[in-house]
């Protein structure tokens, strides 16, 4: 068998490497950058169960994960493992499952704003955000989180909102969030930003 997912329960005796279950999860895997010697495989298959019970919850709409650990970027990488096996099927190669590294999103966007054109790989980001059926916001504790930062965030939850599409933010609680600058509109902002983690938070995740 070739590396897949689904391997201990195939009842193929040969792989040609055809197979749709094979060519769409390969592509999703290798999008959010999981390869098959990813923790996901091993020291944190214990926490898939209880995390799939929790993402059932809502196929649309914000949900929350605030992660006691240091590890958030294992977590939401777990997380984007667990969408990627419900939604792979039908997916025909486009990118239905995104984990956006937002601090190196943000990074990003302010370099391009000294290019006279907007680098591909920024472009394909904002359509893979766009368009995905399911994005997971990650990266969020390395965000010192100013205006732009902030405002970046909910103009990204809003326009999923909208199209009726699930976001899933795997963040650190919020007081353990950084905010930069100060002036009441970064306030009102980042209280924005507090407020509507705090709404949609599902579950907690702890990782031994």
């Amino acid at each position: 068998m070739f590396n897949c997912i689904f391997t201990p329960h195939c009842t193929e005796n040969f792989c040609d490497k055809s197979c749709p279950i094979l060519v769409e999860t390969s592509y999703l895997l290798e999008r959010n950058h999981i390869d098959m010697h990813s923790d996901v495989f091993k020291k944190m298959y214990k926490y898939i169960d209880p995390l799939m019970k929790n993402l059932a919850k809502s196929e649309s709409g914000v949900q929350t994960f605030f992660v006691n650990s240091r590890d958030s970027v294992s977590v939401a990488e777990l997380i984007t493992y667990c969408e990627i096996c419900k939604n792979w099927k039908g997916s025909q190669l486009r990118c239905s499952v995104y984990n956006l590294k937002y601090s190196r999103f943000l990074d990003d966007s302010k370099k391009s704003w000294n290019m006279k054109e907007e680098p591909e790989d920024l472009q394909y980001t904002r359509i893979w955000m766009d368009k995905c059926k399911v994005l997971v916001v990650s990266h969020m504790d390395y965000v010192r989180f100013g205006d732009f930062e902030t405002q970046t965030l909910l103009n990204i939850l809003q326009s999923r909102q909208s199209s009726d599409k699930k976001t899933i933010i795997v963040t650190p609680s919020v007081d353990r969030l950084v905010t930069s600058g100060s002036g009441n509109a970064i306030n009102v902002f980042f209280e924005t930003l507090k407020q509507i983690l705090n709404s949609t938070k599902v579950g907690t995740v702890t990782l031994e």
